[in-house]
């Protein structure tokens, strides 16, 4: 009998779903992202993203969506996977882990699954969850006042062909209503309300609908109070709806498709959409003091990777997570550059999906096979190289030319953390020190910074040693002042320096080797012998080591 051996080479990459809210904490602004089967928690902070929890899920991620109980100091998350189970997590401040609420199984016996994609949503004032698993039934999980889940139970829809539903935002004193946007037979699309009454476990007509609307239809935003009602987006138009054929408002756009969007303020007046090739838009609700919607503008922002999912974070900066290409961190300018855009990329995620095909092969014939991935779609198309072994992520990078060679120094011998980083130059030393954050040049008064440094490092006895071709030199770490020097016989030059924490080695003229004792603030010629060829190399390991 044969056995297969399967294991995860690469983490899924691939961003379908992302909200923001306060997860961790109260006063905490998070993103949480969806990549397939992980889980990816991050903590907004003044110098970017800084990952908080990285976490896997058993099964694929369908749907997510925050909320937040009455009497509840932060949001709580709501996910739901592709095989029908469902589970309500929480944050553990004081474990740095999620912990699970409530979990349940959603699937029924009976039923067809929807074949455009589950669709979960939270009603806004947190009285029920709402699911579309199944065609003709929608599922209700009740939330009692104290936050708990009640048994879930199905209610008959008589739409068959749903193509979008959504929470509306209501008084809290009136049920829940649902927008479902839906098609009939004749592919003609509509949309309709339904108020949902949890006592009796059944739909009632709501307050407004409407036959006939664009054929392109595909998304229902919903506006929150006071401007209420529900933005339709197709194709070619988005209109702005609450009820009142007379003050629906619509606009046209070039023809394209809206695959995601991102609410920017909370009040609803402003919102992002990301277009099917990249493009990211803005939409403007104008209305008056009483918030009734008198004109809609949308604006082109500029070009980003095809947006799955767009989550506004804070000033100006958004995540725009793809399943196309790389996603991205962005800022958005109140000013267009010089190429007419409002959009700077601040960070970028890579992505290796949709992988179109691959193949493995060994580029640098060192019996190591690589593979070559065709990623990404439409304009995010790009080859990818995959390979086995350690990854470096570049954090920064500074032109230096000339440069000869680099050191990092502590500030004593014991201490925990580098302080200092040494330069090389044809001759000149160059010294910058860490300090509040930021690294700043300075100067080591007991160092030669006229001349090119070989070798240096930090010394037994709370010192500095730092080699130049004319000499070794000594430096006491807290005085920063020269304690000893030693040259080299009948004033030749040091070629080649190595050294540990307690001795250095050094080649001078062309064939002798001379070894030294370091520690203790003293200069101690211990040996030294002459090699029967030119030295090229030195090296002198730790002791021990």
């Amino acid at each position: 009998m044969q056995y297969n051996y399967v294991v995860t080479a690469h983490k899924p990459s691939n961003v379908n779903l992302s909200v923001t809210g306060n997860f961790t904490g109260p006063n905490d602004l998070n993103l949480i992202v969806a990549k397939c089967n992980r889980l990816l928690i991050y903590l907004l902070t003044p110098e970017g993203l800084q990952p908080i929890l990285d976490t896997p899920i058993y099964g694929r991620i369908a749907t997510l969506e925050l909320f937040r109980t009455n009497g509840a100091e932060k949001d709580a998350l709501c996910l739901t996977t592709e095989r029908w189970k469902f589970c309500v997590l929480e944050f553990d401040a004081e474990s740095r882990e999620l912990t699970t609420r409530a979990m349940g199984d959603l699937q029924d016996r009976i039923g067809r699954p929807v074949d455009s994609g589950q669709i979960s949503h939270i009603d806004p004032n947190v009285k029920m969850i709402g699911l579309h698993l199944y065609d003709g039934l929608f599922k209700v999980v009740p939330i009692d006042p104290r936050g708990h889940l009640k048994e879930a139970f199905n209610i008959r829809l008589e739409e068959l062909t749903v193509i979008d539903i959504q929470f509306l935002h209501v008084e809290k004193d009136r049920l829940p209503t649902i927008l479902v946007l839906y098609q009939d037979p004749k592919e003609m699309r509509h949309f309709k309300t339904y108020e949902i009454n949890a006592e009796t476990k059944d739909l009632a007509p709501g307050p407004w609908q409407q036959q006939g609307v664009e054929l392109g239809a595909t998304m229902i935003i919903p506006v929150p109070l006071p401007i209420g009602g529900a933005l339709l987006v197709g194709e070619q138009t988005i209109s702005h709806l609450n009820g009142d054929r007379n003050s629906t408002k619509t606009i046209s756009m070039g023809p394209t498709v809206i695959r995601s969007w991102g609410k920017i303020d909370d009040n609803g007046s402003r919102y992002l959409l990301g277009g099917h090739f990249g493009t990211l838009y803005v939409l403007v609700l104008e209305h008056d003091a009483s918030f009734k919607v008198l004109d809609m503008k949308l604006e082109v922002l500029g070009e980003t990777s095809c947006a799955t999912t767009i989550s506004y974070l804070d000033s100006g900066v958004v995540f725009i997570g793809s399943s196309f290409g790389d996603s991205q961190l962005i800022k958005l300018h109140q000013d267009k550059d010089e190429l007419g855009s409002n959009v700077e990329v601040l960070e970028s995620f890579t992505n290796l999906g949709p992988i179109q095909d691959f193949c493995v092969v060994d580029l640098e014939r060192q019996g190591q096979g690589q593979v070559v991935t065709c990623s990404g779609t439409l304009k995010d198309g790009s080859l990818r190289v995959v390979r086995n072994g350690i990854g470096i992520d570049e954090q920064a990078q500074v032109e230096l030319p000339g440069i000869k060679g680099l050191w990092n120094l502590r500030d004593s011998f014991e201490g925990d953390y580098d302080k200092y980083l040494v330069q090389s130059f044809i001759g000149e030393t160059r010294v910058l020190e860490i300090g509040d954050e930021e690294l700043g040049e300075t100067e080591l008064d007991g160092f030669e910074h006229s001349a090119q440094t070989i070798w240096c490092g930090n010394i037994k006895g709370d010192c500095l040693c730092q080699v130049t071709e004319k000499s070794i030199r000594l430096v006491s770490s807290s005085m920063k002042s020269l304690k000893q020097e030693w040259t080299p016989d009948g004033g030749g030059s040091i070629t080649l320096a190595s050294g540990n924490s307690e001795q250095v080695v050094v080649a001078t003229g062309s064939r002798t080797i001379v070894l030294l004792d370091v520690s203790e603030g003293k200069i101690t010629e211990l040996n030294r012998t002459e090699a029967s060829c030119e030295i090229s190399c030195v090296n002198v390991a730790p002791l021990g080591g």
